[in-house]
């Protein structure tokens, strides 16, 4: 099996990848983030240049495993090993979301001459594939995989549009609230917003010096913006987009929520900020860096974040030199609407595989997605790393443990009240989880929503409420 792989560059969420062990923790998942920034470093080729429809080669594009597990390369691995009549080849794409997604495109609308037959693409490109035809609908071999409730409802959501089903998820993702238990207590209650600000607001802050902030989380201007504006807004029991072309309604209170959240950490003074302004220029892995350096009680991130976590709490916390509580951390749901506590405000993150366009090797490469998606195969992607789309992906072993190569780190036994708190949390956050505007005008949406977003934050007198609805409106109309 060749593999072309160019421009790695390591991105949010590729910090220390551990694998959390289905026999220690009953089935507890571990995942990458779900968010990177942008860029524009050049896509990729085969390792040949040159291709030709009938060679013989199977091609799948994927942004690169960082992981550090390499399980989504085994798998194909595996699969390929039982087709030795085809040959199957791996392309890479550099780490940044926003430079795969441009680059991706503009081969496949310049003819597919790279010969390519599957896509695995982020869950908000899906509707922007399909629109402009440079992925097939789903054959009826793969379409009876969605039925019966078997992927999370969300995931399988996120590859429907315009009554049709375009890919099949292969990973999903969920926000999540982590906390430091050992400064708020084993299970705190925080349902609501207004849970969490009280929390913080009440806290004492001598109980530990190096506290600057109640809530670290993604602010900076890329795409961990967005979902942290769509969350706010789901919050306030709205949602920033709804509803089609000059129909839609554009809601943004949540925004105006978490803006006066935001405020400059100051260290002489008896309270904490609900968020300190450091947020503004962090992504998912600096927030965890944030979080372990004990900056806050509070951290929102993805999945991936409970491995770093186990890790550091089971080597005993980092030695700062600071005087402070040795951390205990848990994890539990992100607030949910006041109005609506039983709701969700959690977004959706994670990979859909499609078919390109008059697949070259239509037949196999259905073949492969079904592979992939398939219980066996999602049991051994938890097990390297990643959230399963498939919801029985998460109880039992994986049989084929040889693609799960290496020791066991600390965290494979991860720390129990961590271990079974993230469990619970990731469930049911998973069985809530909300999507971001489906669109295929989705890369100029959530541009004008990380503008107009972080110009609020900034205080940088952005556009007003109403002229940002009417060209939030506009850019989901293509216009």
């Amino acid at each position: 099996m060749r593999r072309a792989v160019r421009g790695r560059r390591q991105q949010h969420g590729a910090g220390a990848r551990v694998r959390w062990s289905a026999a220690a923790t009953a089935g507890l998942l571990v995942a990458l983030a779900g968010c990177t920034s942008g860029g524009g470093t050049a896509l990729p080729r085969p390792a040949s240049s040159a291709c030709a429809r009938d060679d013989g080669v199977l091609r799948i594009v994927t942004g690169s495993d960082l992981s550090g597990s390499g399980i989504r390369s085994k798998l194909i691995d595996a699969w390929a090993a039982d087709h030795r009549n085809l040959k199957v080849e791996v392309v890479e794409l550099p780490d940044d979301a926003d430079g795969q997604r441009s680059q991706l495109v503009a081969a496949l609308q310049a003819g597919n001459k790279d010969c390519y037959d599957i896509v695995n693409l982020d869950v908000t490109w899906t509707a922007e594939f399909a629109a402009q035809g440079l992925i097939d609908p789903l054959p009826d071999s793969l379409r009876g995989l969605l039925d019966g409730g078997h992927f999370w409802s969300a995931a399988r959501g996120s590859v429907h549009y315009k009554g049709k089903d375009w890919a099949v998820p292969w990973n999903t993702d969920v926000g999540l609230l982590y906390y430091r238990a050992d400064l708020l207590g084993d299970h705190p209650s925080f349902k609501t917003w207004h849970d969490l600000t009280q929390a913080v607001g009440s806290f004492d802050r001598t109980r530990d010096k190096r506290l600057r902030a109640g809530l670290l989380t993604q602010l900076a201007p890329y795409e961990g913006l967005t979902v942290n504006a769509s969350e706010a807004v789901w919050r306030e029991g709205g949602d920033i987009a709804e509803g089609d072309g000059d129909d839609v309604a554009v809601t943004v209170e949540g925004i105006t929520s978490l803006a006066g959240s935001v405020r400059q950490e100051e260290k002489d003074t008896d309270t904490l900020p609900v968020i300190g302004r450091t947020s503004l220029t962090l992504d998912e892995t600096g927030t965890v860096e944030h979080f372990l350096a004990g900056e806050a009680l509070t951290m929102r991130n993805w999945p991936f974040a409970a491995a770093r976590l186990a890790e550091a709490e089971t080597k005993g916390g980092r030695d700062t030199g600071a005087k402070g509580p040795r951390p205990v951390y848990a994890v539990t749901r992100l607030p949910r609407p006041d109005d609506d506590p039983g709701g969700s405000a959690a977004a959706l993150g994670g990979q859909n595989l499609a078919m390109v366009r008059d697949s070259p090797n239509a037949g196999a490469a259905a073949e492969l997605i079904e592979h992939l998606a398939g219980a066996g195969a999602q049991r051994c992607l938890r097990d390297g790393g990643f959230v399963p789309a498939l919801r029985s992906g998460g109880e039992g072993r994986c049989d084929a443990e040889k693609l799960v190569s290496g020791d066991p780190p600390a965290s494979a036994r991860p720390p129990k009240l961590l271990g079974d708190s993230y469990r619970t949390a990731l469930d049911e956050s998973l069985k809530g989880a909300r999507t971001r505007p489906v669109t295929p005008y989705y890369a100029a949406v959530t541009r004008d929503i990380q503008e107009w977003v972080y110009g609020r934050l900034t205080d940088a007198a952005p556009m007003s409420v109403p002229d940002f609805r009417d060209r939030l409106r506009k850019a989901l109309s293509g216009r």
